[in-house]
């Protein structure tokens, strides 16, 4: 029983059929099966002993005796064709669409035609009544919910002027000059000196004059 490799590639060790002084027939799969199947149908075969070997022949007979070029179209010629059936530059019909500007205030969506409004067998296509839904709850705030119900108090300002601000420090433009973080839209070499929170840092540290008065 002749084996058969799916790489058509015969390798060492291999059941090919293989002979150097016949041809097996073409239900025998060989080390070259596949070329000669791709090759049918074949008018002419120069592997069949029984005919005449003659080189002139070739093996089709519908290219063979062409003798003037015009040869049988492929299929992407006959389908490159379509662009010679319509006229070139010509100016294509408008489509009247049934509702316009002009009779979309007569126009009468919802009357009743006897199939469903909306879903299988409407006449017109139409949204679900969740199109626009937004969902906005959570998975933490569907499965952990309150024990008990209680109404959240309301929040309440702190007693105090939040200044944490004014305590950060920011990124030096001095000594962190190479690094890629940077305040603001300029991306470059920033000397000025003047920080996100210079302004709030003034308003929390007045300036005070350290140098004392003598009181006479």
């Amino acid at each position: 029983m002749a084996t058969f490799a799916p790489d058509f590639v015969e390798r060492k060790g291999s059941l090919f059929l293989r002979s150097d002084h016949m041809n097996y027939s073409r239900g025998t799969l060989n080390s070259n099966w596949h070329q000669s199947r791709e090759a049918e149908p074949k008018d002419y075969d120069i592997n069949d002993q029984s005919m005449k070997q003659n080189l002139h022949k070739t093996t089709y007979k519908r290219i063979g005796d062409v003798t003037d070029g015009s040869f049988p179209k492929t299929t992407t010629q006959a389908l490159m064709e379509q662009v010679d059936l319509k006229d070139d530059f010509a100016e294509q019909q408008p489509r009247k669409a049934m509702v316009n500007t002009d009779t979309y205030n007569s126009v009468n969506l919802d009357r009743y035609t006897g199939h469903p409004r909306t879903g299988f067998g409407a006449v017109l296509p139409r949204h679900n009544l969740e199109h626009d839904k937004y969902h906005l709850e959570t998975t933490n705030r569907a499965d952990y919910k309150p024990p008990f119900p209680y109404t959240p108090a309301l929040e309440q300002p702190p007693d105090f002027q939040d200044n944490s601000n004014a305590f950060r420090k920011c990124h030096s433009q001095f000594t962190d000059v190479d690094d890629y973080h940077r305040f603001g839209r300029n991306t470059w070499h920033d000397e000025s000196g003047v920080y996100g929170n210079s302004q709030l840092k003034r308003a929390t540290f007045p300036k005070t004059n350290t140098i004392p008065q003598v009181l006479e």
